[in-house]
């Protein structure tokens, strides 16, 4: 209940004060140290902007956006009914989910900030 109380505070943040706004929410310390995108560049604005109703701005910011969230819901459902990952899939399934998962993510990282897929970066 906490949980999904915070979220829904978060996302209510998030809808009222526009992140595209210069320095609103800070910088990505990956991003300011090195110029390039982590997977989470733009995942503010993205969310910003799927909250207004514009989901090719949201995937232009970052195209993980809906995934996040959708994680995000699917995550909070579950919690919500009391369920845990391991009880749903099975401990060895679930661990296996967390690597596949991260796996994707480094290799969406290392994707993104490849010359000629300027698509993927994060818009400013």
């Amino acid at each position: 209940m906490v949980l999904g109380g915070t979220v829904v505070a978060g996302l209510a943040v998030v809808a009222v004060r526009d992140p595209n706004a210069s320095g609103s929410y800070g910088y990505c310390p990956f991003k300011a140290l090195t110029g390039w995108d982590c997977p989470f560049c733009g995942g503010l604005r993205g969310t910003y902007a799927l909250l207004h109703g514009e989901v090719a701005t949201a995937l232009d910011h970052n195209v993980l956006v809906p995934f996040f969230l959708t994680g995000l819901v699917l995550l909070l459902w579950a919690t919500w009914r009391g369920w845990r990952l391991a009880a749903l899939t099975g401990r060895r399934a679930g661990r296996i989910m967390l690597g596949v998962t991260a796996a994707a993510l480094v290799v969406f990282w290392v994707v993104r900030n490849l010359p000629g897929l300027e698509y993927l970066f994060s818009t400013a």
